[in-house]
């Protein structure tokens, strides 16, 4: 176990795009899917944790090759259409719950296997009894050290090869069910019904629909028996299959802004209804007490909070998230009931129980109490009484260790409330024992909640044509969780909006009686990498290949030069800033001619790239691009509006003989100082 971490509350508003990783969901049922999948899956996006490296270790023990790219968070899987190689080996499943259950079913496909299968303490007093139970219907044998059956780790399992018709009990947890329905589809003729109910069905809806997605559809009869029609190998998914960003890790910073003051905004993205994952449903319950939420095209933005409400809330479909709101409860302004969670005192730890242990040692009154809960393992339900006074007394003499009994969500948690300024002076209250626990889901936990305490950073990015603007500009906005604003697609759009308008371009009162009638707005897209503000006309976004077409570049410097045309955006440029925050930014990156010199003179960070006239008209040539460098760089350093010069205080960047990534990295340390909270 690691040292204590202290945590720091955060005295300016939390404010940047949150870096979630892939989910564990689904990243290791992609897993499986692809080792029974024909030919080579590419998985984009996964997570690299403790639960699915023990998976990927699993799989190359039984003799599937998986090889990883942990940088481009790339899994690359070759898939035996069923087959596994080895028919007996030892595999050790550490506390990795979707693993250990996962693969017990998987290895079932082995006609005479024989495996033997561990866990670490808290894995062997988990559920597996259902599993085991229902794959002995199949004539295969999980049996202790003295030949007993076994109900739970460790386990030697003789396999037969074969499902046939199964029953299941997963009243315990929905992954005993998602497990089998997985090899379904390789077993023709099987099937798989469900005693009674299970917990967290959205889980199961998951697995179905991601057996869909590689292939093979499984349906639920009337009977509640499940099935496949088409059975077979999985078929990997063309070109690659896209992990969703963890919807349960989101939920933490979707409350940090409940905690972090006015004005903060994070952005979260890859999170939206319609996904695969459940555990979306969180934002609803947020918004329920009081937290502003703005999604849009497949991001949410979670704003400060309009105080923190109480309420009775149904977590049994969503219940990774209830300890989120468990920590939030403490600050509300009435006691929060959290109900549903019976499930969960048999998960990586009784998590009703430790929730309850930790906020009493905060202070916090719960009912039951965590003396009750231990006294009685069916209590399903939590009430938190709010009491801030409470919390100053208990922590009045220094930092409370919260203990995580090796659960990563509680660590994860009471980060979150430490981030709170309980004293208004910026003095630590928690300490998170244990803190690397967040291993399993996401390692880097503390890092990204780091990241987020930063202030907002406006960077200017001029230079002349070909100087490496746009490239530069996109790669530091994707690295450091800036909005893109491209300038000169501003003056490109206009330049065809007012062609096509019929304006007379030698003709400025033409042009002023044009500009009149169009109506300009904003739109966030992904472009090459990186979150791009994009000029709208009348509410749709011109096509990039109509802005770059040769009447077009012979058109837009004159235009760009006229002081009716500068004057008209740049009030327009100038509120992007605004648009950045209002979405979550960490700040903005604006590149152009005029930015730093013009647009935003006391941007923190102003940069001038250079580069010689040959390299320029090289990278032009490389585009496929005709613009002359030299008579464009005339025309921007001459005109009269605006013209093109390096802004004072700006940093000169020479970036001839520069690779991309080197520029990019000297612009980021000047973003990281000026991003320090003051």
């Amino acid at each position: 176990m690691n040292d204590p971490l202290i945590i720091q509350p955060f005295q300016t508003p939390a404010r940047g795009v949150a870096q979630v990783p892939g989910s564990k969901s689904i990243t290791n049922r992609a897993l499986i899917l692809a080792a029974l999948a024909e030919g080579e899956t590419v998985l984009t996006g996964g997570l690299f944790s403790r639960d699915t490296k023990i998976l990927i270790a699993a799989l190359r023990e039984l003799g599937f090759e998986v090889i990883v790219d942990e940088a481009a968070l790339n899994i690359r899987v070759h898939g035996l259409g069923g087959r596994i190689p080895k028919l007996s080996a030892t595999l050790q499943v550490g506390n990795a719950g979707t693993a250990a259950r996962f693969l017990t079913a998987f290895l079932a496909l082995a006609p005479g296997g024989k495996y033997f299968l561990d866990g670490d303490e808290a894995m062997r007093s988990r559920p597996m009894a259902g599993l085991l139970t229902a794959l002995s219907q199949a004539g295969c044998r999980a049996l202790k050290a003295d030949g007993t059956p076994a109900t739970g780790f460790p386990f030697t399992l003789h396999t037969s090869g074969k499902l046939g018709a199964l029953e299941v009990d997963a009243a315990a947890s929905s992954q005993l069910l998602s497990a089998l329905l997985m090899v379904l589809p390789l077993c023709p003729g099987a099937s798989v019904k469900m005693i009674g109910e299970t917990v967290s069905e959205p889980f199961v809806e998951m697995t179905a629909r991601m057996c869909a997605q590689f292939g093979r559809a499984i349906r639920r009869e009337a009977t509640g028996r499940w099935v496949c029609d088409h059975s077979g190998p999985y078929l990997a998914p063309q070109p690659s299959y896209a992990i969703e960003p963890d919807a349960t890790a989101a939920s933490y910073f979707i409350a940090l802004p409940a905690v972090t003051g006015p004005r903060a905004s994070v952005r979260i993205h890859g999170y939206a209804e319609g996904g695969l994952q459940g555990d979306t449903a969180f934002a609803k319950v947020a918004a329920a007490c009081g937290a502003v939420l703005r999604p849009a095209h497949g991001t949410l933005v979670t704003q400060s909070w309009a105080g923190i409400q109480g309420g009775d809330f149904d977590f049994n479909a969503f219940s990774d998230t209830f300890l989120t709101l468990a920590v939030l409860a403490t600050l509300a302004t009435q006691p929060i009931k959290i109900r549903g969670i019976a499930h969960t005192r048999k998960q990586e730890t009784d998590r009703v129980l430790a929730m309850a242990t930790e906020l009493e040692r905060l202070g916090i009154r719960v009912v039951p109490s965590a003396a009750e809960l231990k006294a009685d393992p069916e209590l399903a339900a939590l009430t938190i009484y709010p009491d801030r006074a409470a919390m100053r007394r208990t922590a009045a003499a220094g930092p409370i260790l919260i203990h995580t009994y090796e659960d990563h969500r509680m660590a994860m948690s009471f980060g979150i409330l430490g981030s709170y300024d309980l004293f208004g002076d910026g003095r630590p209250w928690i300490a998170i024992a244990d803190p690397s626990c967040t291993g399993k889901t996401f390692p880097n936990f503390f890092t990204a909640l780091e990241a987020l305490r930063t202030n907002f950073v406006r960077v200017s990015v001029d230079g002349g044509a070909a100087s490496g603007k746009s490239s530069t500009s996109r790669v530091l906005a994707h690295a450091v969780g800036l909005l893109h604003v491209d300038t000169g697609a501003h003056y490109r759009s206009l330049t065809r909006a007012l062609v096509d308008a019929g304006a007379d371009l030698a003709d400025v009162a033409s042009i002023s009686s044009a500009l009149r009638n169009l109506k300009i707005g904003s739109q966030i897209i992904p472009h090459q990498g990186a979150q791009s503000s994009r000029l709208t006309l009348g509410g749709e976004l011109p096509e990039d290949t109509t802005l770059r077409t040769p009447e077009i570049n012979a058109a837009v410097s004159k235009v760009a030069a006229l002081p009716v045309v500068r004057q008209f955006l740049l009030e327009y440029q100038r509120s992007q800033v605004k648009l950045a925050q209002d979405h979550g930014f960490a700040g903005i990156v604006m590149e152009g001619r005029d930015i730093g010199s013009i647009v935003l003179p006391d941007a923190e960070v102003r940069i001038f790239l250079e580069a010689d006239a040959e390299a320029r008209s090289l990278r032009r040539a490389a585009e496929g691009q005709a613009d002359a460098v030299a008579h464009r760089d005339h025309l921007d350093s001459t005109r009269k509006t605006a013209p093109l010069v390096c802004p004072n205080g700006a940093t000169r960047i020479d970036n001839t003989s520069l690779s991309l990534p080197e520029v990019v990295a000297q612009i980021i340390s000047q973003v990281r100082v000026a991003a320090l909270p003051r």
